[in-house]
């Protein structure tokens, strides 16, 4: 009985999880993103191995790919098929108008300059124990073809 139990609870824990990836509002406000990568560009090299990332700004595909405030946008690669997105802005005090930033394709954590927080990007962007903020960097929908990877926040 109390093996069903654990099990019972550990399934409700993973369904939490994932049903609240991505449709857990955000303190940042919505902004427009709609754009393509494809993976054979040298610009986002970094993107063909697993567990790297980049910077998306607006000088790549305009407004479209600026993010809130044209702070831009991070994408994570987390497996052969699956990326994240995330917008750049600190969710601890987005009036300070702070992005977060990398200090390089492999890191895992993306950090905020001015207010220290940390952002986990294999964790959909959660904030880490280490800093102040409380709310996940703002998520983008991302799907992927095989080469061509979309970012957009519209259905």
């Amino acid at each position: 009985m109390r093996l069903k139990l654990n099990i019972f609870l550990i399934l409700i824990l993973v369904s939490f999880i994932y049903t609240c990836k991505k449709d857990t509002p955000s303190v940042i406000p919505e902004t427009y993103v709609d754009f393509t990568i494809r993976l054979s560009d040298p610009l986002f090299h970094d993107l063909n191995l697993i567990g790297n990332s980049v910077i998306v700004t607006s000088n790549y595909y305009g407004i479209n790919s600026a993010g809130y405030n044209y702070h831009g946008i991070i994408v994570y690669r987390a497996s052969q098929t699956e990326f994240y997105a995330f917008d750049r802005t600190c969710t601890f005090e987005e009036k300070l108008d702070q992005s977060v930033i990398l200090d390089s394709p492999v890191d895992l954590y993306a950090e905020c300059p001015e207010c220290g927080s940390e952002f986990v990007l294999p964790s959909y962007g959660a904030p880490s124990i280490d800093g102040p903020a409380v709310h996940p960097l703002k998520q983008y929908y991302t799907n992927f073809d095989g080469n061509i990877l979309w970012v957009y926040n519209h259905p």
